[in-house]
């Protein structure tokens, strides 16, 4: 179903069509405050923040009431956790080896096995 249609002028596309107004059939848990609507506008800018800009007229005549907690600034500023150094407890060589390892292989190798192996290298030396 073809909602609008726009034509390209200048790398950009203009949408033709004429704006039509009527109801709308949403889901909500609960109605929004119009502080809570323009904290979420503005990528859940802080509540100093919104106060700013009623002081300069930029929410529409909107008075900014207290900010209820909100779950996604608290997600949004988590950081992660650092790891603490370790401690290397081995007394012997070859006590601790690191190895990175992966499989099964997705493609089969000519004789139709998925597992995988190490590659053994060995050097000649040669006398001339």
């Amino acid at each position: 179903m073809v909602i609008m249609k726009g034509i390209q002028k200048n790398g950009l596309y203009s949408l033709v069509g004429d704006v039509v107004i009527g109801s709308v059939a949403t889901v909500s848990a609960r109605k929004w405050s119009q502080t809570e609507m323009w904290h979420r506008r503005l990528v859940h800018v802080s509540e100093r923040g919104l106060i700013k800009l009623e002081k300069q007229n930029l929410l529409c005549g909107d008075k900014v009431e207290k900010l209820e907690f909100c779950e996604h600034c608290v997600y949004g500023k988590a950081c992660r956790v650092k790891f603490s150094l370790g401690q290397q407890r081995t007394k012997g060589s070859l006590d601790n080896i690191h190895a990175d390892l992966w499989g099964p292989s997705r493609t089969p190798s000519h004789s139709g096995a998925r597992k995988f192996g190490i590659a053994r290298h060995r050097t000649v030396a040669r006398t001339p």
